[in-house]
């Protein structure tokens, strides 16, 4: 993973306050996780949306220069709004280029539709999301696996993931993709169709019964 430039402004002020403040004049809170140390920053909007559009996304390896001294930093985590979907503020954690990190990286389909779903099947996305250790510079974009041949009842899982040279942390058995079986429901009898059959039953006895009343009783002996 290539490393992006991204310039950087400290800041004094802090609190609900002052990251409007800072969000009306198009810059985004932040605060960078150094070795020893905790400094508050502030990005702009468009260079940090800049950055999240690019391949590393929330990954990416930043060249930054906070106080004078040039740093190689992790964008860690961005918050974003969610009914404007704009950042509204960045973890951005310090690395070294020697030492091994732990991250998360994004999962994604690719292929065709899979076998399974042209019969009707529901395609499950379970983990969006595995652990990795690595370099900084290691780092993958993404993990892309081949749904296609995928058919009901098939599933793919964390090992089945293609070697990208890396270290995977997330348990080899959970399950990535699968696909279930489609849902089948009873199909339940016409209402009108079940009460005509009560409607028969209750005629039936009905119409016994009436018979029964309409015969008169005969005592013994008597004749009709």
């Amino acid at each position: 993973m290539k490393t992006i430039s991204l310039e950087v402004f400290p800041r004094e002020a802090t609190g609900k306050g002052a990251a409007r403040k800072l969000r009306r004049m198009g810059l985004v809170p932040a605060v960078i996780y150094g070795h020893e140390t905790i400094r508050n920053l502030a990005v702009r909007l468009k260079d940090l949306q800049q950055v999240l559009k690019s391949g590393g996304g929330s990954n990416s390896i930043l060249d930054i220069t906070v106080d004078g001294n040039k740093k190689t930093a992790l964008l860690k985590d961005v918050q974003i709004n969610p009914i404007q979907q704009l950042p509204i503020h960045a973890d951005i954690f310090e690395v070294s280029m020697d030492q091994k990190i732990k991250v998360m990286v994004e999962v994604k389909s690719a292929g065709d539709t899979p076998v399974g779903c042209k019969k009707g099947g529901i395609l499950t996305h379970a983990l969006t999301e595995v652990e990795i250790e690595c370099l900084p510079l290691e780092i993958p974009e993404f993990f892309q696996v081949d749904c296609s041949n995928l058919d009901v009842g098939d599933a793919i899982h964390v090992s089945d993931l293609p070697n990208l040279g890396v270290k995977v942390l997330t348990p080899e058995d959970q399950v990535l993709y699968s696909v279930l079986a489609p849902i089948v429901e009873e199909v339940a009898k016409p209402a009108e169709a079940v009460e005509g059959v009560v409607a028969e039953e209750g005629t039936a006895e009905g119409g016994e019964a009436t018979a029964k009343a309409a015969a008169p009783e005969q005592k013994p002996g008597s004749k009709s």
